[in-house]
Order: C-alpha cells, then structure tokens, then sequence
C-alpha cells in the first residue's frame, strides 16, 4: 500500500486520499456496522460531487435500510438525496445502489455472456441451470465478481464501495475467480465434455460409460439427461470469457486505485476475526489500508471527536453544579451518574488499548479511524452523513486532566 496513506490525519488529507480511488472494498466480522460504514463512505464521496455506486452481496440486506430505501434487487437504483438537500446539505454528485439476488444475478450473467440469442434463451429455459441458478455453490462470490467487472468496466461511476458478507465469507469474492475456473477446467465439468466437443454423451457412450448412461437415464429420464448434457456444454464454451474476466478483477484489486477497508468493533470476539481477515486479506498480496473500529468508545466530551478514557478531575464540582437546587430524590442519582461516567472512561480506555495491540498486526501504512457510539441506530441518509466525519479523521484522546 502506498505510504502516504499513514499521513493521512487531517478530513483534507482523507478526501485527496479518496480522490484517487475507484473502488473500495469494506470487509469484517458480522454485527460491526460494516454495511453502515460502507454506505456512510459512499453518500460521503456522493456530496463531495463523485458519482458513486454502492453494492452489498451481504445476504443480510441491511444496506436498503441503511439508505432509508425499501428494498434493493440486482438492478441499479438511485438513491434521493433530496432529503439531505432539504436539511442544508449541499449534494454535488450523486448516489446508486444495488444488491446480488443470487438467481437474478445469475440470469442476467448469462444474459451478458451469451453470444447470440439461440444460446441466451437455451441457458435461461434449461431446467437444471433454472434448478441451479439459486443455488451454485458461492456463485454470490462470483456473481459480485462478474458484476464488478461490468461496473468498473463501464464509466458511469467514479467509485464504486463494495459491502462483503461477514468475515467467514468476506474473501470469497477474491477466493472466487480461481474457484470457477477449476470448476471448469477441473473435476465433474471437464469429465462431462471434451475438447472435441463430443460432449458427455459422446463420452458415456463410448467404453464403460455406456453402462453409466443407461443408469442416469433411468434415474432422470431421456431429456432431463440431454438438458444436463447441454447445460455442462454451455459452461465449457464459455470458460474463456469467464477466465478473462476473473483475471481482470482479479488485477484491479491490486492496483493502486482500489482500497481495502476492514471494519469492526472493539469487542475481544470481533477483534479476533479482524486478525484473521487482516492475515487473510495480506496473504492475498491485497492492500489493507483502513481499519475502522467502529462504536468503539462512549462520548464523554460535548465534541464527539474527543476520546475521553478518565474521569474528568472537576466531575465532581461539575455535578455539584448541576445538581444544586434540584429535588433530593434527584440529587440522590448523582453517584449512580459518577459512575456511570467512570465506568465509561475505563471502557474507553480498554478499547484504547485494544486498538493498539491489533496495531501491530495490520500493515504499517494502515490508517486506524475509532468511531463512537451513536445515539440511535444508523437507518437514515441524515446518520450516515453524521457518521462520515468519524472516518476521516481520528479522535483526540484525554487521559489525565
């Protein structure tokens, strides 16, 4: 990763950063807010004036929530931002979305892949690519990977945030290309056809296959056999296009343009999953240039962007203050909110702590951002962009006044 990203400490610096990406990936452990940092980057970029395009293949669909919307499929939409506009927010770009539905993605694949009609309406109506379609072993991996193919390919988006799957399946969009085209070149595909495209039939029929033959046709019938047949065929044929293509994104995620962001909380569960995903991502020869914890501390400042991890030395005079002249049931939570108070700090100064031990295990050009509890949930556009500011730069930490 570029160096200069570890001088990355003022919102100028973080902006010129992103300037120079066209695509960022957010991976992590599940229940950390990823999606919710994914989206808050995109509506981010998409007020400073890029046209930005954000897609989950998190199974989860939290991302339509996330942008206050009802729903998302696999086509394209775009996101109203008027809101924003309404509350005096200045919207110079513009914001879309998009989320994988496994057999509808599947479908319009095979729609973009396909050479000529013939060979698009045989895929669509065979029955053992319909009975496969919502179901191919992590095809959700590789659909995104074909999907981001297309979009960075094309020029109607400056970036593109990619939202994975939680951490046990956050890699499979790299892991993907070579998987497919084992599956094509290796094991049941490449036993199913042959080069001189006699096709399983002509390989069944010939030695000791025939007896295999008779036997799957009695099990499935005459046709549900020859629609195997082709099924398996049509695959074949396209292997090139597919390895091609896998190579392509395969590429663009190691250039410089393309950004790795690794998102999670400051919880000893999630934290061991970042380790592992942050090995994971470097073992990939992938950059990893952001790690975000995110609701890692308790706001204990009226400026959010202060990171208190002691109790203030004039809390208690500042209590007494605020507590002269009210009723003494009132007065009588004065102690319970002391310590509440310290309780917080000391919790702040854990998740301190444990950002700086994982510091050391994530690469040295890794900018770290901690982000503080909201309030509320993140559900609307209006919490996103509260959220964005926390990302761009980090907190100031008070320890003894």
């Amino acid at each position: 990763m570029p160096e200069r990203a570890a001088s990355i400490e003022t919102v100028e610096q973080f902006d010129a950063h992103l300037d120079g990406k066209r695509l960022i990936v957010c991976v992590g452990p599940g229940g950390v807010g990823k999606t919710t940092v994914a989206a808050s980057l995109a509506l981010r970029e998409a007020i400073r004036g890029r046209r930005v395009l954000v897609i989950t293949i998190d199974p989860a669909r939290r991302l339509a929530q996330a942008l206050g919307i009802d729903g998302l499929g696999d086509a394209i939409i775009p996101i109203d931002l008027s809101e924003l506009e309404a509350q005096g927010v200045e919207v110079r770009g513009k914001l879309a979305a998009a989320m994988f539905d496994q057999a509808e993605s599947m479908d319009a694949l095979m729609t973009r892949v396909s050479p000529d009609e013939q060979t698009r309406q045989g895929i669509l109506s065979n029955r053992v690519y319909r009975a496969m379609a919502g179901s191919l072993a992590r095809s959700h991996a590789y659909l995104a990977m074909e999907r981001l193919h297309e979009v960075m390919s094309g020029d109607d988006y400056d970036l593109v945030v990619l939202d994975t799957p939680p951490a046990r399946n956050a890699l499979d969009i790299l892991d993907a290309p070579g998987r497919l085209t084992r599956f094509l070149e290796d094991g049941v595909v490449k036993w199913f056809v042959t080069r001189e495209r006699k096709g399983l039939a002509g390989r069944l029929l010939s030695g000791g296959g025939a007896a295999v033959t008779k036997l799957f046709g009695m099990v499935v019938g005459r046709d549900l056999l020859d629609e195997t047949l082709a099924f398996f065929n049509v695959f074949y044929e396209l292997r090139g296009g597919f390895r091609e293509r896998a190579e392509a994104v395969q590429a663009m995620f190691r250039e410089p343009s393309s950004s790795f962001v690794l998102v999670s909380s400051t919880e000893t569960t999630h934290l061991d999953d970042a380790r592992a995903l942050a090995a994971s991502v470097g073992s990939r020869r992938v950059a990893l240039e952001f790690a975000i914890f995110n609701r890692a501390y308790e706001r204990l400042e009226a400026d959010p962007s202060l990171l208190r991890t002691t109790v203030p030395a004039d809390l208690d005079a500042q209590l007494e203050a605020a507590s002269a002249g009210i009723s003494d049931p009132a007065r009588a939570l004065v102690p319970a909110l002391r310590a509440a108070v310290a309780k917080a700090a000391a919790a702040n100064a854990s998740a301190v702590a444990a950002v700086e031990s994982i510091a050391a295990e994530l690469p040295g050009s890794c900018v770290r951002r901690m982000v503080p509890s909201a309030d509320h949930d993140v559900s609307d556009l209006r919490g996103l962009a509260a959220l964005a500011p926390h990302l761009a730069t980090a907190p100031r930490v008070l320890a003894d006044d």
